[in-house]
C-alpha cells in the first residue's frame, strides 16, 4: 500500500491522466471520427499518462520547495511582551518556571523567533540550569486564525529540555509528539527523544540519563557555559544544515521520507554512534568564530526567503502560475512535435500551432522521393528552437520578468492566428484560456515590480 503523501499525489496524477484521455478522446472523435479516435487511443494513453507524471514530479518540487522556505538559516529570537500574546497560559508558565527557579535555574527571558506567522505562532520562555549545561524551553503555540486541521492537544504548554555536547552533538528532550514534519527538520548532529505526557521535572531526570549516555557512548563531554545567545548560533548552523540537506535531495525522496516515518513513527532519533565519535570536539570559541564568520550571508538567505505578507504572496503565487503556462506550451508542442514525427495525429490543443505547421512540413518533405536531410534538420532546428524559447520565458518570467510575460504572450497571441485561419475553434478556445492566465501572470508581475521599486530607491542610501 503506497503511503498517505504519495498515494495523494499519485491520486491526483491518475485523475489528471483520465480527464486529459477524456477530452482528448472526444474532442479527437468529435473532430475527426470515433474510428479514428479509436486508432489512436495508444498515443492518447501515453501522451496522457506523460503529463500527468510531469504534474506529479512539479507537484513534489512545490512541496521541496515548500520544505526549504520553512527553514531559517538566519535564526534570531524576538523578546515579546505578555500583552501581545493573550492565548498563552501565562499562569502555567509562571508556575512551572518558580518550580525551576526553586532549583536554582535562572530566567533567560521570554522569545519568539523572527519569522512572520500566519495562522499559528508561537513563543517559548528560555531557563538556564544553575551549572550552565542546560536549557529549558517552556513553550506555547496560540492561534492568530482558525486552525480545523489542529485541535487543541497543539496549543498545550510544553516542554524541550537541551544541552551540548564535545560542541556539536545537541541532545533534546521533548514531551512533544514527533510529528513528520519536525523530524524532516532534524539536525544532522541531533539526538532528540519524544516523552509525551511526562512532567518538566520527569522530562528533566529524562534529559540526564540521555546527556550522560551519549557522553559515555561517544567519550565526548558535556559542555558548560550554554547560552542563549550559543544557543541561537547552534540553531543557525541547524538550520543551514537542514536546508543544504533539503537542497539535495529530490521533491519525492523528501514525500517518501515522511511517508516512511508516518508509517512508522519513532519517538526518538539520533546519527550513528560512529558518526557522533567521529565529530571533533569544538569549543564556544571555535563555534563562535565558525557561525559569526556566516552571519552575515545566513541573515542575507534570510532577507531572501522572508515570508512574504498574504498580499504579496498571492501576487507571486499568481505571477508564477501564469509563468508556469509557458512551461506547458512549450513541453506540450515538444509532444505535439515528437508525436508526429512517430506517426500519431494525437496531440494537445494547448500547443503551439506553429510547431504544428512546421512539423506538417516535416512529413510534406519526408514524403518526397528524395527528402532532403538538409531541409528535415532545418526545420527540426526551427521546431526546437520555438519550443526552447517559449520554455526560455517561462524561466524569466518567474523572476519575474515583464518583458518576458509581454513578448512570449504577444507571441503566442499571433500563433492562436493559426488555428483561426485554420477555423479550429478548439484550438482558439484553449489558446486564449492560456492567454488569460498569462495576463493574470503579467499583470502580478506588473503590480511586483512597482512595489519592488520604492525598496529599490532606498535601497542606495541604506
Amino acid at each position: 500500500m503506497i503511503p498517505s503523501v504519495r498515494a495523494a499525489v499519485l491520486r491526483q496524477a491518475a485523475i489528471l491522466a483520465v480527464v486529459l484521455l477524456a477530452i482528448g478522446m472526444a474532442i479527437t472523435g468529435l473532430s475527426s471520427g470515433w474510428e479514428n479516435a479509436t486508432r489512436q487511443i495508444g498515443w492518447a494513453i501515453a501522451l496522457s499518462v506523460g503529463v500527468a507524471a510531469f504534474a506529479a514530479w512539479q507537484t513534489a518540487g512545490k512541496a521541496k520547495k515548500g520544505f526549504i522556505a520553512g527553514t531559517n538559516p538566519g535564526f534570531a529570537l524576538v523578546p515579546v511582551e505578555r500583552e501581545g500574546w493573550p492565548g498563552i497560559d501565562w499562569g502555567l508558565l509562571e508556575e512551572e518556571t518558580i518550580r525551576l527557579e526553586a532549583r536554582g535555574y535562572r530566567r533567560l527571558g521570554d522569545f519568539t523567533i523572527n519569522r512572520q506567522a500566519t495562522d499559528v505562532r508561537g513563543m517559548a520562555r528560555f531557563l538556564a540550569d544553575p551549572a550552565g549545561t542546560r536549557i529549558v524551553e517552556l513553550q506555547q503555540f496560540e492561534r492568530l486564525a482558525p486552525t480545523p486541521l489542529m485541535g487543541d492537544e497543539h496549543f498545550a504548554v510544553r516542554f524541550t529540555i537541551g544541552s551540548v555536547i564535545g560542541g556539536r552533538i545537541r541532545v533534546m528532550v521533548t514531551d512533544r509528539p514527533v510529528h513528520p514534519a519536525i523530524h524532516l527538520v532534524r539536525g544532522d548532529s541531533t539526538v532528540a527523544a519524544s516523552y509525551p505526557g511526562k512532567s518538566l521535572l520527569e522530562l528533566i531526570e529524562l534529559h540526564r540519563r540521555l546527556v550522560e549516555f551519549v557522553a559515555q557512548r561517544t567519550g565526548k563531554s558535556v559542555d558548560s557555559g550554554f547560552t542563549l545567545e550559543r544557543y541561537v548560533l547552534l540553531e543557525r548552523e541547524k538550520q543551514a544544515q537542514v536546508r543544504a540537506r533539503l537542497e539535495r535531495a529530490s521533491g519525492w525522496a523528501l514525500l517518501s521520507e515522511i511517508d516512511r516515518f508516518s508509517a512508522n513513527p519513532a519517538p526518538s532519533y539520533s546519527p550513528p554512534e560512529a558518526y557522533l565519535k567521529s565529530l571533533p570536539v569544538r569549543g564556544w570559541e571555535e563555534l563562535e568564530r565558525e557561525i559569526g564568520a556566516t552571519v552575515a550571508r545566513a541573515q542575507a538567505m534570510q532577507a531572501a526567503s522572508a515570508p512574504e505578507d498574504a498580499q504579496s504572496r498571492a501576487l507571486r503565487e499568481r505571477m508564477v502560475s501564469g509563468a508556469h503556462w509557458f512551461y506547458w506550451i512549450a513541453g506540450l508542442s515538444a509532444v505535439n512535435a515528437i508525436a508526429a514525427a512517430l506517426g500519431s495525429t494525437w496531440g494537445f490543443v494547448i500547443g503551439l500551432g506553429l510547431t504544428q505547421v512546421l512539423s506538417a512540413v516535416v512529413m510534406v518533405i519526408a514524403e518526397q522521393p528524395e527528402p532532403s536531410a538538409f531541409a528535415l534538420a532545418i526545420v527540426w532546428i526551427l521546431t526546437f528552437g520555438v519550443i526552447a524559447l517559449f520554455a526560455l520565458f517561462g524561466w524569466l518570467a518567474q523572476r519575474p520578468s515583464v518583458a518576458a510575460f509581454v513578448i512570449g504572450g504577444t507571441l503566442f497571441a499571433l500563433d492562436t492566428l493559426i488555428f483561426v485561419v485554420a477555423f479550429d475553434l478548439v484550438g482558439i478556445a484553449f489558446h486564449v484560456l492560456a492567454l488569460y492566465f498569462l495576463w493574470r501572470g503579467l499583470a502580478a508581475a506588473r503590480e511586483m515590480k512597482r512595489q519592488a521599486a520604492p525598496a529599490a530607491a532606498v535601497a542606495p542610501a541604506a
